[in-house]
Parts: C-alpha cells; structure tokens; sequence
C-alpha cells in the first residue's frame, strides 16, 4: 500500500504535523533567540532578581527553546520523509513535555510563596548596591531595578519607604563628609529617578528624584514593587490557563494523529 492509497484522515494527519511543526520550530527558535539575548544583555530580563539555580528565567528559555526546537525538527521530518523512528521519538518528546508541563505546574503552585519570598528578598538585597560603582558592575543592577520600577510604576519591594533603609553609596541622595571619609544618608530621603512617575520623569528625565517624596509623594509611584507584579500576573492569569489548555489539547490531538500515521507507516513497512 503506498501513500497515494492512503485513507483522506492519514493524509490530513501527515499534513497537519508538518504544519504544526512548522510552528513549533519557528516559536523554540523565538524562545531560543530570545533566551540567549536576556542571558547577554546589560540586565538579563531581570536576571539580577531571578538569579537562582532553577529559577533562571535566560537559561530556562534557552532550554525550553532548544528542546521545542528538537521536538519541531524530529516531528517535521519524521512525517515529510516518513521516517517511521523520528515520529516516535517525536511522541515520546510530546510525553515527556505533558508530564514536565503537569509536574511544573505543580511546583509552581506549591513553590509561589517560597519564589516571591525569594525575589523580594534578592530585590532588597540589590537596592543596597544600587548606585554602589564598586559593586555594580557595569550598573547591572541600577538597570535592572530602573527597569522593573519604570515598567510597572512602583517603588521599592513593599513601598517607596524601602529606599530609606537601603545603604546606598556613590548616589545623588548621598552626600559625603570630607573630614572623616564617611557617608550619611539624606535627610530628605531622595528616590531614584525610575520612581518618579512618567509624567514626572518626562518634565524632568534626570533630576526628579532629587526631592523629597515625603513633602512631593504625588510625584512618585510610592506603591510597592511586589503588589504591582503580582496584580501583573494574576490579571493575566486567566489568559494563561486558556493558552496552557489550547496548548493541552493541541498536544493530545497532535500524538493521536502521529500514532494513527505511526501505524501507517508500519502497516505499509510490514506490507512490502
């Protein structure tokens, strides 16, 4: 039996999972790409606060692209050349993936208290060397934390208060005495600039932290950091459970129609 007497749904089946995968290599080459760039620009997408062994968000792109880059490759040629060995290692891929997906999925749950107990942490952390040219190197850090406060209009972990408490060096809102080489904080407990609001920061790009937030709150985005990222992420919540289900779904559908041309592809081997 050749393939121009196969069934209309074994046909459907060959062209629908080189089309799909099609797909997938052009998103895990998306992911890859984008993976590798975090991991080496100036602020790594964060990677300063998710700096973590297993939370590295650069790395797990990497991998993640790498891995649907393979899933893509195995799944296209296996059913273009009808390679009977490449479509099962591409369904064994798609299992290991639905196991992974469920497993990670449960970590998350069971892991959000410890990772945001981390991040805000870290973030603490950093504020201390923000500013601080002997340990930022490159200014890593005041680019990071610029970025996230810019982004998502917030101020410190918990609140603008948080800079306060910082030990920052070598900062505008630092002054130094001369007589005995030491460092004071300001008593007007000066902000960053990325904590200026936007208006704010476009009247006055490189001096509107240099204030006092108590008596000029209003031009400051005082709330916390945290509370803004975790709003961020539950307002899209929603979104990324009907994505992750399409996905599901998607997953299953593409293994019953790589087992059904898997068994044709047999059938047709035994045949001749």
């Amino acid at each position: 039996m050749g393939g121009s007497d196969r069934g209309c749904c074994d046909k459907c089946a060959k062209i629908f999972i080189m089309a799909i995968n099609i797909v997938i290599i052009i998103i895990g080459g998306a992911i890859l790409a984008a993976g590798i760039y975090w991991q080496l620009s100036p602020t790594g997408f964060y990677k300063e606060i998710f700096n973590h062994d297993i939370f590295n968000i650069p790395i797990i792109s990497i991998v993640i692209g790498s891995l649907l880059l393979l899933v893509g490759l195995a799944g296209f040629f296996g059913s273009c050349c009808e390679v009977v060995i490449l479509l099962k290692v591409y369904m064994g891929f798609l299992i290991i993936i639905l196991l992974v997906e469920v497993i990670l999925a449960v970590g998350c749950v069971a892991a959000k208290s410890t990772v945001q107990e981390y991040a805000a942490n870290r973030t603490r952390i950093l504020m201390g060397y923000y500013g601080d040219s002997t340990n930022d190197e490159e200014g890593i850090i005041k680019l990071t934390i610029d970025e996230i406060q810019e982004n998502f209009e917030c101020c410190g972990v918990s609140g603008a208060y948080e800079w306060a408490d910082a030990t920052l060096v070598d900062s505008f809102w630092w002054t130094s005495d001369a007589g005995n080489g030491t460092t004071s904080g300001s008593p007007n407990n000066y902000l960053p600039n990325s904590c200026c609001t936007a208006a704010q920061r476009l009247a006055e790009p490189d001096t509107c932290g240099e204030q006092s937030y108590i008596d000029h709150s209003a031009k400051f985005n005082t709330g916390g950091c945290k509370s803004a990222l975790t709003s961020y992420v539950s307002e899209n919540l929603l979104y990324v459970g009907i994505a992750t289900g399409a996905i599901v779904l998607l997953q299953i559908a593409i293994l019953i129609m790589g087992s059904s041309l898997k068994v044709t592809l047999e059938d047709e081997e035994y045949l001749l």
